[in-house]
């Protein structure tokens, strides 16, 4: 049968029930959340299921802050016997479609649920951490979704001569509290005399490689860093097909490189890199 998305009003109690009931399934890792909590999410727009045959097999419950222009996602389920059917994807893309004036979408998530992968298929990208409230001090995550509309610095163009999108490997280099030993070539970028002809800039990619960071010194002293580098956004629909595009064309010509994740992030910064407009 076919899934359907349905928006939950108030006075559906029936059907708030079975949604707590799922939560109450993943209390572990959602966390314990009460029925008022549910039903507030309800009055307010908040509570999105996904049912098939009368059953909910999922559920995002969000706020929308008067004062902010983001949606705050604070629980994404999928009963697990229903994974791998796009359940928490079409979630996600029905609430990108139902506020499209938003600016964007916020999650927190642990670090130690080790849920990256799946963050990053929904097309979040790590937007800091904070210490969370529990008793072992857990560290949480921030994700955000961008709904790519412009802000005040989309349309202001480098006055440099070139901007230089570079991987992590760089930025580690020039950045990091280690050092490699290529350090010297990557630290040429910011040579004086390059100054006003070269403008360092950074993709979605690196980002998530310096969320995957264990040591939490170094991750934070790099995120901390990143501000001081242009950021480059690309449709990340446009990345995932030049990506694609990217890896054929390489396993046809060298049918004997390994799939692997090197291989994969080295594609996915060309895509990027590419899809936002960068030539280099």
């Amino acid at each position: 049968m076919a899934i359907k998305l349905l928006s939950v009003a108030p006075a559906q109690n029936d059907l708030i029930d079975k949604v707590i009931t799922l939560g109450n399934r993943y209390t572990k890792t959602l966390g314990l959340l009460k029925p008022p909590a549910y039903y507030k999410a309800a009055e307010d727009g908040g509570l999105l299921v996904a049912i098939e045959a009368e059953e909910v097999i999922g559920y995002a419950l969000f706020g929308l802050p008067k004062r902010s222009a983001h949606i705050r996602l604070a629980h994404l389920c999928v009963a697990e016997e229903q994974r791998g059917r796009s359940v928490a994807r079409r979630l996600v893309e029905e609430i990108k479609e139902r506020y499209p004036q938003r600016l964007g979408v916020k999650a927190k998530c642990r670090r130690d649920y080790n849920l990256s992968a799946m963050w990053t298929s929904l097309g979040f990208v790590p937007h800091g951490e904070v210490r969370g409230r529990g008793r072992d001090g857990e560290i949480l995550d921030g994700w955000w979704l961008d709904l790519g509309h412009p802000n005040l610095f989309t349309e202001v163009e480098s006055e440099a001569l070139l901007v230089v999108a570079i991987d992590h490997a760089v930025f580690a280099d020039l950045r990091g509290l280690t050092y490699t030993t290529d350090v010297e070539e990557s630290r040429a970028l910011e040579a004086g005399w390059l100054t006003d002809l070269v403008e360092l800039a950074y993709t979605p990619q690196l980002v998530h490689q310096i969320r995957d960071i264990a040591d939490t010194a170094e991750r934070q002293h790099q995120r901390a860093a990143l501000p001081g580098l242009r950021q480059l956004t690309p449709a990340p629909a446009a990345v995932a097909e030049r990506t694609t595009e990217l890896l054929r064309a390489a396993w046809e010509s060298l049918p004997d490189l390994p799939n692997d994740g090197a291989l994969r992030r080295c594609a996915q910064y060309v895509a990027e890199t590419s899809c936002a407009g960068s030539g280099c």
